[in-house]
């Protein structure tokens, strides 16, 4: 019981001190780039010595990965409550909900773009990846019943492939462009889901009665 009494306060320091690096890494890549960001900014905007720094990470890099790995998690706990929905919203609804939310966690975390057009291959654990893919399938079945497995694993895939692409040139996109590029996925989002869920605004409707 002692050593353990002595090793949680470690911890905690050791746990705290992680996040604040990760933290001043996110806003020093949104400040000016993952490429000019260096370990030493973030060790003196951290207040920490370098050493400490490496301590935790050995490059830059692995921050960055860090960093995708944190921001993955929080981009899905974004979708669920909308998969939990999907049932009775039309498709319409469901599909600028679905970018709308998108939308609001980048404009929330300007890291994120930096660090998906930075020269570093991020690979997401396969598992984490299937399990968005079949979460955002069964609610297509959900809200389509006679789609098969197949065509709605299809149709999510096609969907986060969607989101993807519309993500790539918001990242690019000025500020007048940016609300453009929205309006045009939902449209294309939209008339996609229309013609593979052809019975949802139907059933929403009567759903509703």
């Amino acid at each position: 019981m002692s050593n353990s009494a002595r090793v949680e306060p470690q911890q905690e320091r050791a746990t705290r001190r992680l996040a604040n690096f990760l933290d001043v890494a996110a806003v020093l890549f949104a400040e000016i780039g993952y490429e000019a960001t260096t370990m030493t900014a973030i060790a003196e905007r951290s207040g920490s010595g370098i050493g400490t720094l490496y301590h935790y990470f050995p490059d830059k890099q692995s921050m960055a990965f860090a960093l995708l790995n944190q921001y993955a998690q929080k981009l899905e706990a974004y979708w669920k409550p909308l998969m939990e929905q999907a049932e009775t919203l039309s498709h319409t609804a469901f599909a600028e909900t679905f970018l709308e939310r998108v939308i609001e966690f980048l404009r929330e975390r300007p890291a994120y773009l930096q660090l998906l057009a930075a020269p570093i291959q991020f690979s997401r654990d396969p598992a984490a990846r299937r399990a968005l893919r079949v979460a955002i399938a069964n609610a297509f079945r959900a809200k389509d019943p006679s789609l098969t497995s197949v065509k709605a694993m299809l149709a999510a895939n096609i969907t986060l492939q969607m989101v993807k692409g519309m993500t790539t040139l918001y990242g690019e996109a000025g500020p007048r462009e940016k609300p453009l590029i929205i309006a045009e996925y939902k449209k294309a989002l939209t008339h996609y889901l229309g013609s593979i869920l052809s019975e949802d605004e139907r059933s929403s409707k009567e759903r509703s009665r």
